[in-house]
């Protein structure tokens, strides 16, 4: 072959790995936008309002769970749903206040800690798989991690939730009440972004310990992890809206999930994949409901 015979098969060579790269990189691409629009053209015509989702769990584990919720709050109401994610607890907070969203689904220690002066409203509590508006903390390590209780953990390297949750906040303050140990008593105590996130550091047995929602559990325990303590129960995370929020959307919102009937079996089907904390119905809510969740905060002696 002559020279420029291997030229030309250099040319091909080199025009298939640039191809190759852009489709690998379009494949791999795992990047979601901060604002997520409904899977279909269903409410297209309808004008759009945002709901808020703290980036408690991935992006991408985000999407997936509650996605679907826009599709059924946008089918069964006047308006059009999207998702708007933040980083920040505080952040949804100011983006409800502000109006820029009108419904989030926000954590309970930021709603409590910033409820007057961001004029936040609790609307909905969801439901546990018991019927119930409260969530379980749970305390996870390897299976062949030597802790047994709570009362094993000195020394230990932590890690919890974000400190803008009330996981985060009251974590450490009711470990020292359970177990009498200081702060200073850990090797380390991290804060991670997200209760998946918490549940792979300790997988990856970068952390003896780990605290998490009951929810995420399932997943921790896929992973090889096991639960060894469970704490009490506190409020689930609310729905909330701000004085911003139009009346008849709240009325809208509030009816489209408070008829949700799980002995519907093709609605229970459905909501199997919504996010599972939003994924056993929902109760109506009030400021009464998380009264004792702020008596949790007033006692706390850790905070940010």
């Amino acid at each position: 072959m002559n020279r420029s015979g291997y030229i030309y098969i250099l040319f091909i060579l080199a025009f298939v790995v640039i191809i190759m790269g852009f489709s690998y990189k379009g494949a791999s691409d795992i990047s979601i936008k901060k604002t997520f629009t409904p899977t279909g053209i269903v409410g297209s015509e309808k004008p759009v309002k945002y709901f808020g989702v703290v980036s408690r769990y991935s992006p991408r584990e985000i999407y997936q769970g509650y996605q679907p919720i826009m599709d059924y709050l946008t089918e069964t109401t006047s308006f059009r749903f999207e998702l708007k994610l933040n980083d920040s607890y505080l952040g949804t907070a100011k983006q409800l206040s502000a109006g820029d969203i009108s419904i989030a689904s926000l954590g309970t220690y930021i709603y409590l800690s910033y409820r007057d002066e961001y004029n936040l409203k609790v609307i909905l509590k969801p439901l546990n798989e018991n019927g119930v508006g409260t969530n379980r903390l749970v305390f996870i390590a390897q299976l062949d991690s030597q802790i047994q209780s709570i009362h094993d953990i000195k020394n230990a390297r932590l890690v919890l939730p974000s400190k803008e949750s009330l996981t985060g906040q009251w974590m450490p303050t009711y470990i020292m009440q359970e177990t009498g140990l200081k702060l200073s008593d850990f090797q380390e105590i991290h804060f991670a972004s997200h209760h998946t996130t918490v549940a792979e550091l300790v997988f990856q047995n970068k952390y003896d310990v780990g605290i998490i929602k009951e929810p995420v559990s399932r997943l921790a325990i896929k992973k090889g992890l096991r639960i060894f303590h469970i704490a009490p129960p506190i409020p689930t995370s609310p729905i909330v809206v701000s004085n911003k929020t139009d009346s008849t959307f709240v009325d809208e919102v509030v009816g489209a999930l408070l008829k949700i009937n799980l002995k519907d079996d093709s609605m229970a089907m459905r909501i199997t994949s919504w996010d599972n904390e939003l994924s056993n119905g929902f109760h109506q809510a009030n400021n009464n409901d998380y009264l004792s969740a702020k008596a949790l905060i007033d006692s706390m002696d850790f905070k940010k």
